[in-house]
């Protein structure tokens, strides 16, 4: 008798296996090969956002952030300062746009003999002060490039949204007085 039940529970085995086998395959799924994709993303950010103008308005343009040298032409190490984000951004921005940019037709109102620096933060309201070599006031899009260009930098070094809106006031050679504005981009 255990070998009459042994016999019927190897079938009922196969049976059940058989079943299982024709309904995976009428399910419509069809085996494929691996699809393998990209790493995922490793280490710090890499790039910045500076905004230049194209045919009078802002546009976002993303560059690679520049290399910090380490070590001084002699070979010996150094002590470099460091320059924040924020910072390094707005350098970049005041050297004005790279040839590729230049070619594609951006531009910048900010003059590229300025000096630009960036002060100590009150709350959510940085200030930035920028000397023209000519004294004279920046323009509207000028002041929009630098506050856009800071905004955009302090959000990508780690501050959130869920807060007061991040803002500049920039403070130029001409002396005008400004009240604290945001990205213009980034209004609701």
């Amino acid at each position: 008798m255990t070998r009459k039940n042994g016999l019927l529970s190897l079938v009922s085995l196969a049976v059940t296996g058989a079943v299982v086998g024709l309904l995976v395959v009428g399910c419509g799924i069809r085996p494929t090969a691996v699809i393998h994709g990209q790493g995922a993303p490793q280490g710090a950010v890499a790039s910045m956002v500076l905004y230049l103008i194209d045919h009078g308005t802002l546009r976002a343009v993303t560059r690679p952030l520049p290399p910090t040298p380490t070590v001084t032409p002699d070979g010996t190490n150094k002590i470099i300062p460091f320059v924040g984000p924020e910072e390094q951004a707005l350098n970049a921005l005041v050297q004005g746009p790279n040839a590729t940019e230049s070619a594609g037709g951006l531009t910048s109102e900010i003059p590229s003999t300025a000096f630009a620096s960036i002060g100590q933060a009150n709350g959510n309201i940085v200030d930035v002060f920028v000397k023209t070599p000519d004294g004279a006031s920046l323009t509207g899009n000028a002041v929009d490039q630098i506050a856009c260009t800071v905004i955009t930098a302090h959000a990508v070094n780690g501050y959130s949204d869920s807060g007061p809106k991040f803002q500049v006031v920039v403070f130029d050679s001409g002396s005008r007085q400004r009240t604290p504005r945001g990205c213009p981009l980034n209004t609701p």
